[in-house]
């Protein structure tokens, strides 16, 4: 079964073991972490944004582990000012823009470097303090949602071969505890090929997002990404009912 995931250390560290074989007794899995993604999905397995997994739903299921919300933040705006008509959202960023499109409908969105800079929780834990002043989208999210958390990455199986789902999910939870189990040497390997010299920081933002709802998603995280899709459906966008 072919995978693909954003090029991010978050999902290195939970996919390590399932992409290196650690695991015989599940099925091979041949994985492709990419640097940007395309509108429409082919892959079997596929990690990404959760808005983007909406536009796929018609074909995926929604996999029950291996996803990322956030209970404290979305994402962020650094600006001097909250009148931002023009976001930077950097080309690393494989969330922002999405959900720029969704909750900042008035602005207008560069892909690139520059201020106001708009991005994910996680990238926005890793820079150093830069003297703006910093905007979360949790309080736009809250307007939809109320108090659920933020999704952040979903992951969908293919209709086609959803009779795996149980199978591929145990397989995504052994990674995972693999992951746990060995967080100390994969987080050094993670930051050397990311060249990350601040170690300490890293773990803090992976151990942020990855937790025990990552290795099965919670029921208020279902409605969350239910709420999302009721979201994107009421602003036009082509989704469809999301199964689990």
């Amino acid at each position: 079964m072919k995978v693909i995931f954003p090029d991010v250390p978050e999902y290195h560290f939970i996919l390590r073991g399932l992409c290196s074989e650690k695991f015989p007794q599940y099925p091979k899995f041949h994985c492709e972490a990419l640097s940007q993604f395309e509108e429409g999905f082919k892959a079997d397995i596929v990690f990404a944004a959760a808005p983007l997994a909406m536009l796929n739903s018609s074909n995926y299921s929604f996999l029950r582990a291996g996803n990322f919300f956030s209970y404290f933040s979305g994402p962020v705006i650094l600006s001097s000012t909250m009148e931002n008509r023009e976001i930077h959202v950097s080309g690393r960023d494989f969330l922002s823009k999405y959900y720029a499109k969704i909750l900042l409908k008035e602005s207008n969105i560069t892909v690139g470097e520059g201020f106001p800079a708009l991005m994910e929780p996680r990238l926005a834990l890793l820079i150093p303090e830069t003297g703006y002043r910093k905007y979360d989208l949790y309080n736009a999210w809250r307007k939809i949602a109320g108090d659920l958390p933020f999704p952040l990455y979903s992951g969908l199986i293919k209709d086609s071969i959803s009779d795996l789902k149980g199978i591929v999910e145990d397989a995504i939870d052994a990674s995972i505890r693999y992951a746990l189990d060995n967080s100390s040497m994969l987080i050094r390997d993670i930051a050397t090929s990311f060249g990350i010299q601040n170690i300490e920081m890293l773990k803090r933002v992976i151990f942020h997002f990855i937790n025990k709802n990552t290795l099965i998603i919670s029921e208020e995280e279902v409605e969350s990404l239910k709420a999302l899709n009721q979201e994107m459906r009421n602003q036009g966008y082509p989704v469809s009912k999301l199964n689990f």
